[in-house]
């Protein structure tokens, strides 16, 4: 049996299984999933993205899609809720627009409770939500400028209204953690890479995800890393059981 212990532990370490981290994302926590892999559909069905302009090319999991920061976004129509808690994972690539507004997804328009989620003209990581206790806008300290343009970064961003604190990762690390807020946040329709016509993105985004749920570090270095469709693979045995199949092919 120790043997046995040895040597799947050595071929986890070979394939590069983090035994360490296990992911803990079932489908339920998905509020909508656009990995952008030729097309702008939502994965779990519920909030398909209506393409305007854009083109699909290569990004860190399958495809990404690459909008011109002028006239290129994705429009979600409908209203996907109110959220005590919420994170935002995802891929991007900013090309251009360095010091201006560059939008990841705004609600269209900004009323209390209203979620704006983009790059603020000082070049930072930027969640808003319109009337919130300690005021509407909270910051990362990572900033999209300079030498980090035109390179792939992951950003995930965590609020909770329960624990009033809100938290931003870059490439799977803590980048700050703010006391903030007490309100939810709303979702109604709007739109990726762009608000009323303005502050486009420019650049690529890949696997963009919203969870209803703060999402831990381990769950977003496994986002990261493997992908939505790996990361809900929720038992590691399932993981091992699919890396075997591959093994014995």
């Amino acid at each position: 049996m120790f043997r046995v212990v040895i040597f799947v532990t050595s071929v986890m370490l070979i394939l590069g299984i983090n035994m360490s981290v296990s992911a803990e994302i079932t489908e339920d926590m998905i509020v909508a999933a656009w990995l952008f892999d030729g097309d702008a559909k939502d994965v779990t069905g519920n909030f398909d993205g209506k393409q305007q302009g854009g083109k699909y090319v290569e990004g860190q999991i399958g495809q990404a899609i690459e909008l011109n920061g002028t006239s290129e976004w994705i429009d979600i129509t409908e209203r996907m809720g109110s959220f005590e808690e919420i994170t935002f994972s995802h891929w991007v690539k900013c090309t251009g627009r360095d010091s201006g507004w560059r939008v990841f997804f705004n609600v269209n328009g900004w009323k209390a409770g209203d979620i704006h989620y983009q790059l603020h003209p000082n070049n930072k990581v930027e969640f808003s939500i319109h009337s919130n206790p300690g005021g509407n806008d909270t910051f990362a300290n990572f900033a999209v400028t300079g030498g980090e343009l035109n390179k792939w970064i992951h950003i995930a961003t965590a609020y909770s209204a329960i624990e009033k604190k809100m938290r931003f990762y870059i490439n799977g690390e803590l980048d700050n953690e703010l006391d903030w807020g007490g309100n939810p946040g709303v979702l109604d329709p709007g739109r990726i890479g762009d608000w009323n016509n303005s502050r486009q993105w420019q650049g690529m985004i890949d696997e963009f995800i919203i969870l209803n749920t703060v999402t831990s570090e381990g769950d977003i270095k496994s986002l990261m890393n493997d992908g939505y469709e790996t990361s809900l693979a929720v038992d590691p045995k399932e993981k091992i059981a699919v890396t075997w199949g591959s093994l014995k092919k």
